[in-house]
């Protein structure tokens, strides 16, 4: 009798994979063997509802730096300090926070202006207002910063979705990165969950030519022409409007 006709060998293996405690070769031939046996996979399937109780009952534990960056090595991003072209950067694939962030915004802000403007079958007319909209992430791929204005409007939103730490005497830039990853200074954003900043000239003036998003921590009152340190916030800046 081999080990997978064995039902009580069956069940420990089954707990030990879904602990996570079978290792090495052991756990490559369990997994292998699991694609074809249903009972290895109901096997699993209990030992993973036995244990979802405790599991719930765990605090979420933050990932270490190394875990993030083996993650995106295995996906493809550069390591830190590599400069990219910027057509490489929008083949590459968007941070997992990010994205799903994205995804979020991209899915329901068209269902808050239709649900203030008369529904789904309104005319064309009431859809979103032509705007800049910017989602920034954090550097381990955490959705961080919600920046949006109208195209022809002087006033930045910024949400917060993470704050970073910002040590006194300094405060976070706003950047704007072109095709070539070339970056142009906003402004200071002002400190809180949910601000607005007034810009100096039309968005449209602004973010014309930005195709990203990227925040600095800059000394407090400076004027800096690039930044001095590492981007604590980066990503993708959108333009909501049909371009011809």
């Amino acid at each position: 009798m081999t080990w997978h006709q064995n039902p009580r060998l069956v069940d420990l293996l089954a707990g030990e994979y879904a602990l996570g405690t079978l290792q090495g070769g052991a756990r490559r031939r369990f997994k292998k063997l699991l694609a074809r046996r249903p009972d290895l996979a109901e096997a699993v399937a209990r030992w993973n509802e036995r244990m979802a109780p405790a599991l719930l009952a765990l605090p979420p534990q933050a990932p270490a730096p190394a875990t993030w960056r083996a993650i995106e090595q295995r996906l493809g991003f550069p390591a830190p300090g590599v400069r990219v072209p910027w057509w490489k950067r929008l083949l590459q694939p968007a941070p997992a926070g990010a994205l799903a962030l994205g995804l979020m915004v991209g899915v329901l802000l068209p269902s808050l202006w239709q649900a203030q403007h008369g529904g789904p079958d309104a005319p064309a007319s009431t859809q979103l207002p032509e705007s800049y909209v910017g989602v920034l992430g954090l550097a381990d791929g955490r959705p961080g910063l919600i920046v949006s204005s109208l195209r022809q409007g002087r006033t930045v939103d910024i949400k917060r979705v993470a704050a970073v730490p910002v040590p006194a005497g300094q405060v976070l830039y706003l950047w704007s990165l072109d095709v070539a990853g070339k970056a142009s200074p906003v402004a200071p954003l002002p400190q809180g969950a949910f601000v607005h900043l007034q810009l100096g000239a039309p968005s449209e003036t602004v973010f014309a030519k930005a195709v990203e998003l990227a925040v600095s921590v800059e000394p407090e009152g400076s004027s800096p022409a690039t930044p001095s340190s590492a981007y604590v916030y980066r990503g993708l800046c959108g333009k909501l409007w049909r371009v011809p």
